[in-house]
């Protein structure tokens, strides 16, 4: 009960992470010691399942997808994605120092944990810089302006759960630059189930896909798409200072902030977030069981 527990918190939070353009769930399984277990877990899902269905052998198909992880994992995820998108759009609108703030101390209290007792080679450092310009590359990118019909929808949905595994990129980051994240949170608002399930079935297909693609890397190359990976997270923490204006994508210090939006620069507020943020990853991180 207590490893359910455990898994469902931290699926939470990976939730509440992907709901925020910038910051990715990917990210915070890295850092709670998951990431591999998930990526497993998913890339269980081949063809060969069948003969556990053809025999009933049920129990087998169970622990073959690592169904206890997975079901308590997704229903946190799940849960926090869907009740947290509203409060953290709002959050953005009004108080996005604070917010960017605290995933900023996620995220350099995280670095510091994976690179920790890392044996670094030279390749391991060009892999981060790769990765590290890559991720800035999506950054910088302008959104597009394009149709919401439903080819494009599934399309979205499958670009978006792909990074969403990714640490350091998310999914909602990726519906933004596809124009796309408008679109979702507004069906989400209304209850729109057409434009939610052709997301859906496009998440569906990335991840099943995507996810095999990653568990053959990480068994051939494991340290090395670590590396890679840890690249995309040092390019987010651009995407994550507390004082941006998305409108022109300016990066500014509190008081040119302040200036600049006619809005508090929450600079007390922000560096308390920072500390909470970074508190919560220490303690995830050091407390871990799994």
């Amino acid at each position: 009960m207590k490893d359910i527990i455990s898994w469902f918190l931290k699926g939470a939070a990976m939730g509440i992470a992907d709901g925020v353009p910038g910051v990715s769930g990917g990210t915070i399984a890295l850092i709670t010691g998951i990431y591999e277990r998930f990526i497993a877990a998913i890339a269980a899902f081949k063809p060969s399942l069948w003969r556990f269905v053809q025999q009933k052998d049920f129990n087998g198909l169970w622990l073959a997808i690592d169904g206890r992880f997975l079901l308590a994992l997704g229903a946190g995820i799940l849960l926090s994605l869907f009740s947290t998108l509203s409060v953290m759009h709002w959050l953005l609108e009004n108080l996005a120092p604070v917010v960017w703030a605290f995933f900023m101390g996620v995220i350099i209290v995280s670095l510091w944990f994976m690179c920790v007792g890392k044996k670094w080679q030279l390749n391991d450092f060009m892999l981060l810089v790769g990765g590290a310009v890559i991720a800035l590359g999506l950054i910088f990118s302008t959104p597009a302006d394009i149709e919401a019909t439903p080819m494009i929808l599934i399309l979205g949905g499958a670009i978006a759960i792909s990074a969403m595994i990714l640490p350091g990129i998310s999914g909602s980051f990726m519906l933004l630059l596809l124009g796309l994240y408008p679109v979702v949170v507004e069906a989400v608002h209304a209850r729109d189930v057409v434009i939610v399930l052709w997301v859906a079935l496009g998440c569906l297909v990335g991840i099943l896909s995507f996810s095999q693609v990653l568990q053959w890397l990480l068994k051939r190359w494991h340290d090395r798409v670590m590396s890679f990976m840890l690249g995309f997270v040092v390019g987010a923490l651009v995407k994550v200072w507390p004082w941006q204006i998305a409108e022109g994508q300016l990066w500014l210090s509190p008081s040119q902030y302040a200036d600049a939006t006619g809005l508090p620069s929450y600079l007390i507020l922000s560096l308390i977030s920072f500390l909470i943020g970074s508190i919560l990853v220490w303690l995830l991180t050091t407390r871990s069981n799994v």
